[in-house]
């Protein structure tokens, strides 16, 4: 019964350790197995860690800069400045009254408004003009400090950088009998170093409807009756300027304008026809060949104006 106790015993025993072994074996597969995955799940991460560290990695992937990091791009070179023209400024040519000069861009003021309310006064004796604000370009010309007997001063029609744009203060852009529309508004441009900016808050309204000069100073507004250009020879309309109040041997004390006549290519013997402001008979009427007729009071109230004042002739 011992042997027998013994055998039923030991048989579910030994069953019980076989089975037993083979189940341990089949734990230790299968726990090595889930062991190499996740070595490999450590490693791969730890890669992919490391390519996102990398800078050339994330170049290689395209992958934008993070904002705040440095652009590893070359900055771009810089625009050369343009090597100015050589001149002499002492040889350059000086136009006149009876200039034309069809090169030189036109102003685009229409209207007092349309103006910033400057003047240009030339530091030096002689002031280069250019067609455009180049310096890579030679000038045109010079303007002088003194225009027939005026201390110079320009009407300044807008600014570009360091570069000022003035309405010259006499020459044509063209003739009458060529293109009468070119005639007036001629405009040139010179460097902001060389001339000194102003405010010019004084101005001349010419009112060819009411046939009225009206005269705006600091100390207020003067009105005075006016005689104007005839219909075949009318007063030019636009802005202009005053250029220089002197001596006329046809008229007398005269405020000179920088307008010419749109319909005359000469006058009275002169190769130029230039509107001016002067005392004569006539007001009130369209009587002229373009200058502005006044009263002796009349003129007094224009003839002190210096140069470059504003003069806007309405219809």
């Amino acid at each position: 019964m011992n042997t027998s106790a013994g055998r039923r015993h030991a048989g579910p025993s030994a069953a019980s350790g076989a089975d037993s072994r083979g189940t341990l074996g089949k734990g230790w597969i299968t726990a090595l197995a889930v062991g190499v995955v996740l070595l490999l799940v450590v490693v791969v991460a730890g890669t992919v860690a490391v390519l996102r560290d990398d800078p050339s990695g994330r170049w290689a992937a395209g992958a934008a800069t993070p904002s705040g990091s440095v652009s590893l791009a070359p900055d771009p070179s810089p625009t050369p400045s343009p090597t100015p023209a050589e001149f002499d400024l002492d040889a350059l040519k000086l136009p006149t009254i009876e200039s034309v000069m069809p090169w030189m861009p036109r102003s685009g003021a229409t209207r007092l408004d349309d103006l910033p309310g400057t003047v240009a006064v030339p530091k030096a004796e002689r002031t280069a003009v250019w067609a455009e604000p180049d310096v890579s370009e030679a000038p045109s010309f010079a303007l002088p400090s003194t225009q027939y007997d005026y201390d110079a001063r320009w009407l300044v029609l807008r600014t570009e950088g360091d570069w000022v744009q003035v309405l010259l203060p006499y020459g044509r852009g063209a003739l009458p009998s060529s293109d009468p529309g070119s005639v007036n508004g001629t405009a040139g441009w010179v460097r902001g170093e060389a001339v000194r900016v102003e405010q010019e808050s004084r101005s001349i309204v010419i009112d060819l409807s009411d046939r009225t000069v009206t005269v705006n100073t600091d100390d207020g507004q003067t009105v005075v009756p006016a005689g104007i250009g005839a219909p075949g020879t009318p007063t030019p309309q636009g802005v202009s300027q005053v250029m220089t109040v002197t001596m006329a041997s046809n008229t007398g004390l005269s405020v000179f304008l920088s307008a010419q006549s749109e319909s005359l290519d000469t006058f009275a013997g002169v190769d130029y026809a230039a509107t001016a402001m002067h005392v004569g008979v006539g007001q009130g009427q369209a009587i002229s060949n373009g200058c502005i007729r006044l009263t002796p009071e009349g003129l007094d109230a224009v003839k002190n104006l210096p140069a470059g004042v504003p003069v806007m002739v309405r219809a």
